[in-house]
């Protein structure tokens, strides 16, 4: 059996759930960004989400969250879709908005002019990347 596959075996019912919603999620927050651009999709995203950790405490917060991140992260990898970090990054902090989880969505530009243009985003809670990697407040100066 492929690695793909063992991972997919290995998703409890949660992962499932936010796997689906992600694979469904990621291309409608695609479409809104071209067609209103990332302003009004934050705003579409905000009016669909709850008060930050209204439904969990403790360990089981960062538990969660993290796999859900984690599925987030595989739905943007294999998506028939194809999906960029910003896509990403919004619709995991959706996700766990939804789920009354608070996080940050960042975007930044690469802290090395000399290497040319590039611009990423992530994810943060408590001060730990969800999504996006840990390089992204080495490498980039955050704007958002």
């Amino acid at each position: 059996m492929s690695r793909w596959w063992q991972k997919i075996a290995a998703l409890d019912a949660l992962q499932w759930r936010y796997l689906a919603l992600s694979l469904v999620l990621l291309p409608a927050i695609d479409v809104s960004l071209r067609c209103v651009g990332f302003r009004r999709t934050k705003r579409w995203l905000e009016a669909r989400v709850k008060s930050p950790d209204a439904k969990l405490g403790g360990n089981a917060v960062e538990a969660t969250a993290a796999q859900i991140a984690a599925v987030v992260s595989l739905a943007g990898r294999r998506s028939l879709w194809p999906t960029s970090c910003l896509r990403q990054a919004l619709g995991l902090w959706v996700l766990l908005a939804r789920r009354g989880i608070a996080s940050e969505v960042r975007v930044g530009v690469e802290s090395m002019p000399e290497a040319g243009f590039a611009a990423h985003a992530w994810v943060e809670r408590n001060d730990e990347v969800l999504i996006g990697g840990e390089h992204a407040r080495e490498r980039y100066v955050t704007l958002l």
